[in-house]
């Protein structure tokens, strides 16, 4: 698949001025050249992109991600993600996108588990599961609305929301189980187009469900 410096940017995150600096400075992210000279990226540079995002946000310089490869990047994500319990929520992000891209459910599979358990199951959502299907969703849009990447991770989550929530009340984790309920069949996928619906668009129906039903928990 290829991407525009548009398109990578509005998917990773980082702007086009930065791209361009990257490429001219350090080589890094070198496009290919149509015809006419336009920028094109492919699918391994845009899961670049977005693992060098995440490792600024961990603290690392673009000098030393710049000398390493599309590999070696992704080893450094996977080291972060597995040394640390405290993780930027970008690692959860790249990895969530890495899973849809490449169709790998073992990293999804993990990355949602320990989301789940570190950041709680109303945070994760909210922060890394809401962006994730934002930028496949972008994914999709680029790669003429075929839609297997979301189809994925949707299974997945299906799967996961039914395997988890019987753990969570046994355990009795967190009374804000109900949150999942009330999100799943609004959030991810819009039933006349079959894509995923934005947070923006639902934020007030979880807001009002979630006024009702806490009411209800302290009765």
């Amino acid at each position: 698949m290829i991407y525009s410096i548009k398109q990578l940017s509005e998917i990773s995150g980082i702007n086009k001025i930065t791209l361009r600096s990257w490429e001219e400075r350090y080589g890094f992210l070198v496009a290919q050249r149509s015809d006419t000279n336009i920028r094109k990226y492919s699918t391994e540079q845009l899961l670049c992109a977005i693992n060098t995002s995440a490792l600024l946000k961990e603290g690392l310089k673009i000098s030393t991600i710049a000398k390493k490869n599309p590999s070696q990047i992704n080893n450094l994500i996977e080291s972060k993600f597995q040394s640390s319990d405290s993780c930027n929520e970008e690692i959860y992000i790249s990895r969530i996108i890495q899973s849809a891209v490449l169709h790998k459910r073992d990293i999804f599979d993990t990355t949602i588990y320990k989301g789940f358990q570190h950041l709680g199951l109303v945070e994760f959502y909210s922060t890394v599961m809401f962006v994730s299907l934002q930028k496949i969703g972008l994914i999709w849009s680029v790669n003429s609305k075929v839609i297997d990447h979301e189809r994925f991770v949707f299974g997945l989550l299906q799967e996961k929301i039914n395997d988890i929530t019987n753990e969570i009340i046994t355990k009795k984790f967190s009374k804000d189980i109900w949150l999942l309920f009330v999100m799943a069949p609004y959030i991810f996928l819009d039933r006349d187009e079959g894509h995923f619906v934005s947070l923006n668009n639902t934020v007030g129906m979880v807001t009002e469900a979630s006024v009702d039903h806490e009411k209800k928990w302290s009765s």
